[in-house]
C-alpha cells in the first residue's frame, strides 16, 4: 500500500480569512500612515530650510562679510545662500555669489512657507506664500544685518493640502542676535523644549 504525502498549501477558507484580516488592518492603519508620511515630508522640508539659514550664518562668520539666505519661490521651499551686495541691497550677481541652494523639486513637494519680518505670535499660522520672496542677511558677526531693509524673523513651514485637523506646522525663528531655532507651535515650551511658546 502506498502512502501519499500530505499536500502543503492553504485552503480557500484560510486565504479568505487572511485577506479579511489584511483588509481590516489596511483600513485601520492606512489613514494614519498617510498623515505620518506627510508629517515626515514636512519635517524634512523644515530641516532643509533651517539648514539653509544656518549655512548662511556660518558662511557670514567664515567669510567675514554679509551673506544672505533667500526663499526664492512662493509655491515651494526653494532657497539659496548667496553673498550680499550692500550697494544693490540684494544678492551679488557675481558668478560665484551663490554658495548653496535647494531647488523646488527637492524635499517635501507639498510643503509651503510663509514669512514675517517680526517675531509675531506663533500660535497663528502664516498664510502660504505670505511675504515671499524674502531674505535674511547675516553680518560678519553672525547677527542679523542692519544694512538690509527687512530681514525674515519667522518662517512657517506647513502643508496646506492637509485637512486642518491633521496639518502640522513648524516655525523657524531668527533673533536679532542671529540665534536660529525651529519649534512646534502645538507644543508648550514650558513642558517641551521643542515648543514655541
Amino acid at each position: 500500500m502506498t502512502h501519499r504525502a500530505p499536500q502543503g498549501g492553504a485552503t480557500l477558507i484560510e486565504i479568505v480569512v487572511a485577506l479579511a484580516i489584511l483588509g481590516i488592518l489596511m483600513a485601520v492603519v492606512g489613514p494614519s500612515a498617510g498623515v505620518w508620511l506627510q508629517n515626515s515630508q514636512l519635517r524634512n522640508a523644515a530641516d532643509a530650510v533651517l539648514s539653509g539659514v544656518q549655512t548662511a550664518r556660518l558662511e557670514a562668520l567664515k567669510r567675514n562679510r554679509p551673506v544672505s539666505f533667500r526663499l526664492t519661490e512662493v509655491a515651494s521651499t526653494a532657497w539659496e545662500v548667496c553673498l550680499f551686495d550692500p550697494v544693490a541691497d540684494a544678492c551679488s550677481t557675481a558668478a560665484d555669489a551663490v554658495l548653496a541652494s535647494k531647488g523646488a523639486g527637492e524635499g517635501g513637494e507639498n510643503a509651503r512657507v510663509g514669512v514675517d519680518t517680526a517675531l509675531s505670535d506663533t500660535a497663528t499660522a502664516l498664510t502660504e506664500g505670505a511675504g515671499l520672496p524674502a531674505s535674511v542677511t547675516f553680518d560678519s558677526f553672525g547677527r542679523l544685518s542692519s544694512a538690509t531693509a527687512a530681514n525674515i524673523m519667522r518662517v512657517d513651514v506647513r502643508n496646506p493640502s492637509m485637512p486642518a485637523a491633521d496639518e502640522r506646522r513648524l516655525v523657524i525663528l531668527i533673533s536679532l542676535g542671529g540665534q536660529i531655532r525651529m519649534c512646534d507651535p502645538k507644543l508648550s515650551q514650558a513642558t517641551n523644549p521643542q515648543g514655541c511658546a
